[in-house]
C-alpha cells in the first residue's frame, strides 16, 4: 500500500514538472521568437549567398541590364537589408557602381526617368558614409567625393548668365529633392579638408529656389548649415571673400520663424533660425579675408540645432503612430475608470517597446556604419548576431500594440524624413 501511494506521488510529481516544462516552452515569447527565427534566418542566408555571389565586380554591373535586375539591386542596397544580413553595401562600392549613374548624368538630354533612375542609385548608396566616400570621377580620374557628383552640383546650384530665366534649382521637384540629399550625404561624409567646390556653388547654393531650400523656415535653415559646413574648408572660405552674393547673404540678420500651424509642438520641431548660422559663416569667411563681412551681433537661439529638432521629430512622429495604433487596438468604448487605466497601460507599453526597438535599431545603425563592419569580409558573425538580437526584440516587443508602428516607420517614415540625415 505505501510503495503504490509513493508510486502515485511521484508520477503526480513528474506529472507537475513535465506540464511547467511544456509551460515554459510554450511562453509567448518563446512562441514568437520561433516563429520570427526561421523566416529571419532565411533572409540571412539569402543575404549571405548575395554577398558571396556578387563579390564579384563584373556579375554585379551586368545585374543592371537583365530582367528584374535593378529591382534586385534596389532591394540589396536597401536601407533595411543591412539589418537583416550580411552588408551588401561594399560590393557595390567595390564594383564602382556610382560611375555609371554619374556618366549618365553628364547628358544633357537626358529623359526624366533616366535621371530618376541614376539618382534614385547614387541616392541609395550616398546614404552610407563610407560608400560615398568611395564616389571618384568617371573612367578614374583623381578627384574627391565632390569632385565626382560635380555633375548633381551643376544641375542644383549652377547658373548660366547667358538666359535670364535660368537661376539655380528649376529643374523639376522629384529631382530636385533627390539631388539636395545625395549633395547632403556626401557633403557629410568628407573630412572638411575635402569639402573643396568651384565657387559657383557657393554663390548659387545662397540663391537656390524650391525643394528643398525654400520648403518651411527649415528650408532656409538646411541652407545655412549645408553652406557653413562647405565654409569649413579654407579655399571655400577664401573663394566666399570675392563672391558679393554669399557676403551678402552672411552679413545679414538672419530669420528666426515657427512653422504656421496650430499645433505648438509640431511648430516648435519645424521652426527655422539661421542667425547663428550665418554668424558663424561670416566669421569663418573673415578668418580667410579680415573685413569683407562685418559680423552681427551675437544673439541666442531661442530652439536646438537642426540636428536636434530633426532627430526629435523622428522620434516624436514614431511615438505618435504608436500610441494611435495602440488606442485603436485598446480602445474598447467603456468609459470606466479600470477601462481608462487599461487604455492608459496598453498604450504606454507600446510607447516603451517602441523606444526599446528604436534604440536597437539606432545601435545598430552605428554599427553598420562602422568601419571595422565595412572592411568585414562578409559580414557572418556580426550579421547573424544582429539578426538574433532583431528576433529576441521583436519577439519581446511583441506582448505590446508597436510592431506595425515600427515596421511602417521603418518602411515609410524613416525615407519621408530623412532619419538618417546628420550634419558634421
Amino acid at each position: 500500500m505505501l510503495n503504490s501511494n509513493l508510486a502515485v506521488q511521484l508520477s503526480q510529481a513528474r506529472a507537475r514538472q513535465q506540464a511547467q516544462e511544456a509551460s515554459r516552452l510554450s511562453s509567448p515569447f518563446l512562441q514568437h521568437l520561433a516563429y520570427l527565427f526561421g523566416p529571419f534566418s532565411a533572409v540571412w542566408a539569402l543575404l549571405w549567398a548575395a554577398r558571396w555571389r556578387y563579390s564579384d565586380a563584373e556579375r554585379l554591373r551586368e545585374l543592371e541590364s537583365k530582367p528584374g535586375g535593378a529591382i534586385l539591386l534596389d532591394l540589396l542596397a536597401w536601407r533595411v537589408t543591412a539589418h537583416l544580413g550580411p552588408y551588401q553595401v561594399p560590393n557595390f562600392s567595390k564594383s564602382k557602381m556610382h560611375e555609371e549613374p554619374l556618366r549618365v548624368l553628364q547628358d544633357p538630354l537626358l529623359l526624366d526617368y533616366e535621371r530618376m533612375r541614376a539618382l534614385s542609385r547614387l541616392g541609395q548608396l550616398s546614404q552610407r558614409h563610407l560608400a560615398a566616400l568611395g564616389f571618384s570621377p568617371p573612367g578614374g580620374q583623381p578627384g574627391s567625393p565632390l569632385k565626382a557628383i560635380e555633375p548633381i552640383l551643376f544641375e542644383a546650384f549652377y547658373e548660366d548668365p547667358a538666359s535670364q530665366t535660368q537661376t539655380p534649382g528649376t529643374s523639376s521637384d522629384t529631382h530636385r529633392a533627390l539631388a539636395a540629399k545625395i549633395i547632403l550625404d556626401v557633403v557629410a561624409a568628407c573630412p572638411f579638408e575635402e569639402r573643396c567646390v568651384p565657387a559657383w556653388v557657393l554663390s548659387g547654393l545662397v540663391k537656390a529656389q524650391g525643394i528643398p531650400w525654400q520648403v518651411g523656415p527649415q528650408g532656409e535653415e538646411l541652407r545655412a548649415t549645408l553652406l557653413c559646413q562647405l565654409l569649413r574648408t579654407p579655399s571655400n572660405a577664401a573663394a566666399a571673400g570675392s563672391l558679393r552674393e554669399v557676403r551678402e547673404y552672411l552679413g545679414g540678420a538672419g530669420m528666426k520663424r515657427k512653422e504656421d500651424t496650430i499645433w505648438p509642438l509640431k511648430a516648435y520641431l519645424l521652426s527655422g533660425e539661421t542667425h547663428d548660422l550665418l554668424r558663424r559663416g561670416a566669421k569663418l569667411v573673415t578668418k580667410q579675408c579680415p573685413g569683407s563681412i562685418e559680423l552681427q551681433m551675437r544673439r541666442k537661439r531661442d530652439t536646438p540645432s537642426l540636428q536636434t529638432k530633426r532627430d526629435l521629430r523622428n522620434l516624436w512622429t514614431s511615438i505618435l503612430l504608436t500610441a494611435g495604433w495602440a488606442s485603436f487596438r485598446h480602445w474598447t468604448a467603456v468609459f470606466t475608470a479600470q477601462a481608462v487605466l487599461q487604455l492608459a497601460a496598453g498604450v504606454g507599453g507600446a510607447i516603451a517597446g517602441t523606444l526599446v526597438l528604436e534604440a536597437v535599431w539606432s545601435a545598430e545603425e552605428q554599427v553598420i556604419q562602422s568601419d571595422w563592419y565595412w572592411q568585414d569580409a562578409y559580414g557572418s558573425v556580426p550579421s547573424a548576431a544582429m539578426v538574433v538580437i532583431n528576433c529576441v526584440a521583436l519577439a519581446w516587443a511583441s506582448r505590446f500594440s508597436c510592431i506595425l508602428p515600427f515596421v511602417a516607420c521603418r518602411l515609410f517614415k524613416d525615407d519621408y524624413l530623412d532619419a538618417h540625415r546628420t550634419f558634421p
